[in-house]
């Protein structure tokens, strides 16, 4: 069965996102720029300010003596998430999402692309078609967002589509077969192992400019300019091939607890007493759902807009209140580098698949035989004790029980951190 990849492409995905958020920003000059930089550069621009010459890249200052009017604004990448999310979950009723590598750079205008294999979907490619353009027609409708799609035998070439017709177009659908003559007009750069920067230099040298130049060279020629890694990926990508063959997407489920701060401050003990407070709502629902971390990250905003952030990986995944602990009060210990006071925390925890383990068979049995009685491990105590801690929470409410160290500060337990 050939394959059938539908690309749905956002054009300046991160500009149109503000815009929704604001729509006083609509038609006006506007232009993405991080605020914690001593000499910010344009992350993404809207079309107003391409037209006056800022680029992604351009420093800010110059940015602004180019164009009197242009508004910048720091990249709200929870934002551009959220609003991911919500297309994908919209797209979902069409065809399982695929892997798609531009979405994981975390770049401002990286984001607004998404991959959804339509094989076997549809019994035939007409139908296939009509289904691509209905998703389309329903993140339109939902979000008042137009995007462009492709549609191909591959990710690269579905992907390369839907470029093509950015920023107006609607739907461009590559037949099977003719993969090489739709790639062979086209720049050189749209092939992503032309974009690398040994690649591109040499590229430059040899003079090849399009697709179909790349196309003309051989196995050998490639080699022996490029070397054996870039050499194949040039090879297979000229002709529309993928590099690694496509997998759905397995998102892990990440549990978020956050506080902002009513009173801003850098003292260490009540920033250290309230993140512990966001890891108890945190444990809450993870012993609800008999859950194990695997990554734990602390995020912090400055009073001054400025971010910090610190991420770690667990290894093996805990599932434990007192270890998770340790390891978010060590990375709060990370992530502040600056004696500047502190206006919101944020917590995110990256659970990991549950798996069987085997039940331990003769520990107990050869202890009781013994007579010694079987003495539970330090990590089921620590376990049973907050099992238990929950249920005189839930039953006397959350402010029965609260550790010492948070009664000067007024904190007491709020609801479960939400999955």
């Amino acid at each position: 069965m050939e394959s059938t990849i539908l690309h749905l492409a956002i054009d300046s995905f991160a500009i149109q996102a503000e815009r929704l958020r604001c729509p006083k920003l609509v038609g006006r000059p506007l232009a993405l720029a991080p605020s914690d930089s001593p000499r910010p550069r344009v992350a993404a621009v809207s079309r107003e300010a391409r037209a006056v010459g800022i680029l992604p890249g351009t420093p800010l200052v110059v940015a602004r003596r180019l164009c009197r009017d242009l508004i910048a604004l720091p990249p709200d990448r929870d934002l551009y998430a959220g609003l991911s999310d919500s297309i994908r979950a919209k797209l979902m009723p069409f065809a399982p999402p695929v892997e798609e590598a531009q979405a994981a750079t975390g770049r401002p205008g990286a984001a607004g692309r998404f991959a959804l294999d339509l094989t076997g979907v549809t019994r035939t490619h007409a139908a296939a078609r009509d289904r691509a353009a209905a998703a389309g027609r329903e993140v339109e409708r939902a979000f008042r967002l137009h995007p462009t799609l492709g549609i191909g035998t591959t990710r690269l070439v579905s992907r390369v589509a839907a470029s093509v017709l950015a920023p107006d177009g609607e739907l461009l659908d590559v037949l099977p077969g003719n993969e090489v003559a739709f790639l062979a007009p086209l720049a050189v750069r749209v092939l992503p192992s032309a974009r690398e920067r040994t690649v591109s230099a040499r590229l430059d040298l040899l003079n090849v400019r399009a697709v179909r130049e790349a196309q003309t060279l051989s196995g050998a020629q490639l080699l022996a300019a490029f070397g054996a890694a870039a050499a194949r990926a040039l090879w297979r990508e000229a002709r529309g091939l993928d590099a690694a063959p496509f997998r759905v997407i397995a998102p892990p489920r990440v549990a978020v607890a956050e506080e902002t701060l009513s009173q801003e401050t850098n003292d260490l003990r009540a920033l250290a007493a309230r993140l512990a407070r966001l890891v108890v709502e945190i444990g809450v629902g993870l012993r609800a759902r008999g859950a194990r971390v695997g990554a734990l990250t602390v995020s912090i905003l400055y009073a001054d807009a400025r971010e910090g952030c610190a991420r770690q990986t667990l290894a093996p995944p805990i599932g434990a209140e007192h270890p998770l602990r340790e390891a978010a009060l060590s990375l709060l210990d990370r992530a502040l580098t600056r004696r500047v006071r502190v206006r919101r925390l944020r917590l995110e925890a990256f659970e990991v698949p549950s798996i069987a383990t085997q039940l331990d068979l003769w520990d107990g049995a050869g202890n009781e035989a013994a007579g010694q009685g079987a003495q539970p491990r330090p990590a089921e105590r620590c376990a049973d004790l907050e099992h238990a801690l929950d249920r005189v929470r839930a039953r006397f409410g959350t402010e029965a029980l609260v550790p010492a160290a948070w009664m000067a500060h007024g904190l007491v337990v709020r609801p479960p951190a939400r999955p």
